[in-house]
């Protein structure tokens, strides 16, 4: 090895390599392999750069040849295996693989630094098992993120993931109602390590529900048919996750498939309260979400939320508000605009007898205008209105008298409905509701933020917080913050959102948490937390990237990083990119390099081993 420089036009200055070289056919080939850096900038730091990293090239060279080895091998050796494949005998086929994941080091190092490992060693230590439930739920949770599959099929493929796989997969199934059972505590122990290794903000809450499919007929009491996210047929499970202003997840709960939207609400407020005590939260959700009682639930906890609301379906002096033109303040591409003002509203609640009753509380209601959003409503429209014209073509024959996408245009006049005479067959006269789309062009763009926080006033000052971030204003039902807070400040808070629909779409898709194959409910939790804890592994990993690198891709390559082990017990690496060597340089791990030897590998793992 020595040293190599390169002069560099682009910035003129002159770049240090260590680089190898190899003599074939008579011509030296060099290799470029390790970027020192440029000789102008070193020369600060040493007397003599060259000299300097020209002594280090020497021991990279002595230290290069401790390492080299030789391979030996017969292409005519074959794989031997005991019999042939018999489905009467055998339901898994005898195998010989030398694939073994290196992308499973990076998770190993936060599974570890979340402590993980010693929750789950302290938790099973009264349990009489020949098992180590920590090895399964590191199986449950890499193999989730590496290879997705069904318990039974992530089990098959455990050798790969793990340097110790020592339990059958009847042993994975019993290990699922012990997960179960930890759930609340693994949580909160999460929570914890969040908070005081990794700074979590825990003023901003998202909130928001998907769900999940069975591929079943039956129902039971946690799977049933409902609202599915995704228009399917089979029973589904509704999932509600809260999520820090990072975006990464800090609790969920598990509803049956038929459950409101609205009704998870207040559950899972006690969850989050529960694994992170009782702060001053700021929630932050859809319309869909918070209704009259959620917000009055909010207000009695002296906290926060900030909620969305369709423009459409307000009243009728708020759609005034909206449309007066005064007061909006406008950017200065015309891009957005937006308005606000403190006004008392009437919200829902039903009483302890059941009775329904109208509460007035106060509120800070900012309307947005947004080109990107008048435009997407409009083109949503267009699209409906070409459909309800083809159909008022054939006077709505094929379609049915309903009020939902594309039959909200057309008005339908029966024929002779005067006569007074029963019509078995009526037949229909269509058009387009012309007044119906001027209505919602006139709105289009629109929508309100609604919210209980402000900034701090003008009689305040911060040592009035006493330390604290914000605190309740008791006679306006206010959250004050101690800073400013600008209308354009509480927009940005409500457009965090889309975090929380983004990680619904890693667990179906990356993680292929759906379909669900275990059936108990206890399975069925355990399924989810190893679904929940390998998010939280992913999200970290791409915070720790800077980032800088999306998830999926994270994930794509993570998967490809294999390792084979050749004859002499020395892997090869089958697969590198420089995702993967961005990954290893941001966690401290060597994740690049051609061939491992055990011992290599054995140092690997044992910088996961280190606290942060």
């Amino acid at each position: 090895m020595f040293v190599q420089k390169l002069f560099e036009k682009k910035s003129g200055k002159t770049l240090l390599y260590f680089a190898t070289g190899k003599r074939i056919n008579g011509v030296t080939k060099k290799t470029l392999v390790e970027r020192i850096g440029y000789l102008e900038d070193l020369q600060s730091q040493y007397p003599d750069p060259i000299a300097h990293f020209r002594e280090i090239a020497k021991q990279k060279t002595e230290e290069a040849k401790d390492s080299e080895f030789d391979l030996h091998y017969s292409s005519a050796e074959l794989i031997s295996f005991s019999d042939g494949f018999d489905k009467s005998i055998s339901q898994v086929p005898e195998k010989t693989d030398l694939m073994r994941s290196y992308g499973v080091l990076p998770l190993l190092k936060i599974y570890r630094e979340l402590e993980l490992d010693y929750f789950l060693d302290i938790k099973r230590q009264y349990r009489k098992t020949g098992y180590n439930h920590n090895h399964i739920f590191q199986m449950l949770v890499f193999g989730r993120i590496l290879s997705p599959d069904s318990k039974l099929g992530t089990w098959r493929e455990r050798n790969r993931l793990l340097s110790n796989a020592d339990f059958s997969d009847d042993d994975v199934y019993r290990s699922l109602e012990f997960f179960s059972s930890v759930k609340n505590d693994m949580v909160r122990h999460l929570n914890s390590q969040m908070v005081n290794k990794y700074r979590r903000k825990t003023t901003l809450m998202y909130y928001d529900v998907t769900n999940y499919y069975w591929e079943i007929d039956d129902e039971d009491e946690l799977r049933r048919r409902g609202a599915s996210k995704e228009h399917r047929p089979e029973p589904i499970v509704q999932m509600g996750l809260f999520m820090d202003s990072d975006g990464l997840p800090v609790t969920y709960g598990l509803f049956p498939g038929n459950t409101n939207d609205v009704i998870t609400m207040r559950p899972m407020m006690d969850r989050l309260l529960d694994g992170l005590g009782n702060r001053s939260y700021i929630y932050v959700a859809d319309k869909g979400i918070m209704s009259g009682m959620n917000i009055a639930q909010i207000v009695l906890d002296n906290k926060g939320y900030v909620i969305s609301d369709a423009v459409r379906k307000a009243t009728k002096a708020m759609k005034d508000y909206v449309l007066d033109q005064n007061d909006y303040i406008r950017s200065e591409d015309g891009s957005f605009m937006y308005k606000s003002r403190f006004y008392p509203r009437e919200i829902r609640v039903e009483t302890s007898d059941g009775k329904i009753r109208l509460i007035k509380i106060n509120e800070r209601q900012i309307v947005f205008w947004s080109e990107k959003y008048f435009n997407r409503q409009k083109h949503e429209r267009e699209k409906a209105i070409c459909k309800a014209l083809k159909r008022s073509l054939t006077n709505g024959a094929g379609s049915v008298l309903n009020n939902h996408a594309a039959n909200r245009y057309i008005k339908k006049m029966i024929f002779d409905s005067a006569s007074g005479k029963e019509v078995t067959e009526p037949e229909f006269m269509t058009s387009i509701d012309s007044e119906l789309i001027a209505q919602q062009e006139e709105l289009d763009g629109y929508y309100i933020i609604r919210t209980n926080v402000v900034g701090i006033s003008e009689d305040s000052c911060k040592e009035d917080f006493n330390g604290y971030e914000c605190r309740w204003h008791a006679a306006d039902n206010f959250l004050e913050l101690d800073r400013p807070v600008t209308d354009l400040d509480i927009i940005d808070i409500y457009r965090g959102l889309w975090q929380i629909e983004d990680s619904f779409k890693l667990t179906k898709s990356v993680l292929k948490t759906r379909p669900v194959f275990v059936h108990n409910e206890q399975s069925i939790e355990a399924h989810f937390l190893s679904c929940f804890v390998s998010l939280l592994i992913l999200r970290l990993l791409e915070k720790k990237t800077g980032n800088r690198i999306p998830v999926k891709t994270i994930v794509e390559s993570l998967r490809k990083a294999n390792l084979v082990e050749l004859p002499n017990g020395t892997f090869m690496n089958a697969y590198c990119d420089n995702v993967i060597n961005d990954i290893g340089k941001s966690m401290d791990l060597q994740l690049n390099k051609k061939f491992y030897s055990k011992k290599d590998l054995v140092k690997e793992r044992g910088k996961t081993v280190k606290k942060i």
